[in-house]
């Protein structure tokens, strides 16, 4: 970006105009023998002396032109933009266990799920985010971080079975009100999304929520499945794979009760379009505030253009006193 600082002093560019014009009459008044008038012709030189005289004589109305432009203090600057960032510090839990296997969501409520979170976690770049899968009990993958890019790898290397099978939803809220324990974030979140019903751990569900309340804490839960029953692949004879019919219990009067005790909110999804619009939702409602301040840092030039008319002025006085000097 380019600016002058002090516009106003531009205006002493109309009395060097002028300047230039009285000086343009001037040289013509003072050429004899020529009986037509013409700007072009005051510049044809008659000899290479002549030549180099004509040039020069104009360098100090322009060494006077680039003085007052520096005058004005002409500026380079660049754009910057600060960002002041309100982030959000948010848990991940998510169920894997064994019946998250179930293929009312396709391929398979677990790479659903999964694939939905990879998503949701590309969508909040200056968050905080922390993963906890959970099943008989909650193991912490990847503590608060801003580090995506390995969140995303820990979330992607999870697989079905890498811990003890049942539902410990009580545990996974617990760890994840532990994780948020010391975080000095505005808004602490944790987004739950399990396909079942709470069944291990020593923790119940309900005072897990009320210790994320005291802490501050919303709770949004996902129920992970549809309704009715859903296929479930098992093993067959000779290593066969055949799917049964498994009914399909969520436990959706607690999860109510425990988002709903922490400011949070409760959501069925029964497919996979459902789940990602749910966990869209989601990213409405816990919005990051994010502060953009433009400024402009300037850096003054003049001195190249007062370097110009100096060079200028000091070659109208070598050309006029050496150069062309000549003896009378």
């Amino acid at each position: 970006m380019f600016r002058f600082e002090s516009w106003a002093v531009l205006l002493l560019l109309i009395p060097a105009v002028l300047l230039g014009w009285f000086l343009v009459k001037r040289n013509r008044a003072l050429r004899e023998g020529i009986r037509f008038s013409g700007f072009l012709m005051d510049f044809a030189p008659t000899s290479p002396r002549e030549w180099l005289y004509r040039i020069v004589y104009w360098f100090p109305l322009a060494a006077l032109i680039l003085m007052i432009l520096a005058l004005a203090r002409p500026q380079l600057g660049k754009l910057y933009e600060k960002q002041n960032v309100k982030g959000i510090d948010i848990v991940l839990c998510l169920d894997i266990s064994s019946s998250m296997k179930a293929m009312d969501l396709k391929p398979s409520r677990f790479q659903v799920a999964r694939e939905t979170l990879l998503n949701f976690v590309d969508g909040r770049p200056y968050d905080r985010m922390a993963y906890i899968p959970f099943s008989a009990y909650a193991i912490t993958r990847c503590p608060l971080t801003t580090d995506h890019r390995m969140l995303k790898q820990l979330i992607a290397q999870t697989k079905l079975g890498s811990i003890e099978d049942g539902t410990a939803i009580g545990m996974a809220i617990a760890t994840a009100v532990n994780r948020l324990r010391k975080s000095k974030a505005k808004s602490k979140v944790i987004i739950l999304a399990t396909d079942g019903m709470n069944n291990r751990g020593n923790i119940d569900p309900r005072s897990a929520a009320e210790l994320a309340k005291v802490m501050g804490v919303r709770i949004y839960a996902v129920g992970v499945g549809t309704t009715g029953y859903a296929e479930m692949p098992q093993p067959g004879p000779f290593g066969t794979v055949r799917t049964v019919q498994v009914p399909v219990q969520i436990d959706e009067n607690m999860l109510k009760e425990i988002t709903g005790n922490t400011g949070g909110a409760y959501f069925r999804a029964t497919n996979a379009e459902k789940l990602k619009a749910i966990y869209s939702i989601i990213d409405k409602m816990e919005k990051t505030k994010i502060e953009v301040k433009k400024f402009a840092l300037w850096r003054d030039i003049y001195s190249y253009i007062l370097w110009g008319a100096l060079a200028l002025l000091l070659g109208f006085f070598f050309v006029r006193e050496i150069v062309l000097r000549v003896k009378q």
